[in-house]
């Protein structure tokens, strides 16, 4: 597996497939992936993107501190899930994280996903909410 920077638009399809079915372009095509600062990884198996997420300079008013990023669209393709590719990413992106200085990550992780997010060193904060069309979630965080 390798990981490297890729464009918002090439997170697209995996997006669609793995956290939007039956969608279309709008749904995946987040407003803060064009933010300054934001950047977006992609893990890939020879030629094939299996994995992406996207980092957005983003604070979330639960936790203190300007050195917040946000994670967002996280995403294995099915065919590639439990051999390690959503680890891999992370941590990349920690490293990368760490290079500019950002002190916290946090996400909305579905809550199916939870426990993938708590074996590398994430928390929920707060009771489940629902986001409307999506389903139900935790707001998670680690120090990077």
């Amino acid at each position: 597996m390798q990981v490297r920077s890729i464009t918002a638009a090439e997170t697209h399809p995996l997006r669609l497939l793995v956290l939007r079915p039956g969608g279309n372009l709008a749904d995946v095509d987040f407003p803060n992936d064009k933010l300054e600062g934001a950047f977006h990884l992609g893990v890939f198996q020879e030629k094939e993107l299996i994995g992406i997420g996207s980092f957005y300079p983003e604070k979330h008013r639960s936790f203190r501190g300007n050195t917040q990023h946000r994670l967002r669209g996280m995403a294995t393709h099915p065919d590639h899930r439990g051999l390690g590719v959503g680890g891999t990413l992370l941590r990349h992106g920690f490293e990368q994280l760490q290079q500019r200085q950002v002190g916290l990550l946090w996400c909305n992780a579905r809550i199916k996903a939870a426990p993938f997010y708590e074996r590398l060193g994430f928390e929920a904060l707060g009771e489940p909410f629902e986001l409307p069309g999506i389903g139900m979630h935790y707001l998670m965080h680690r120090m990077v």
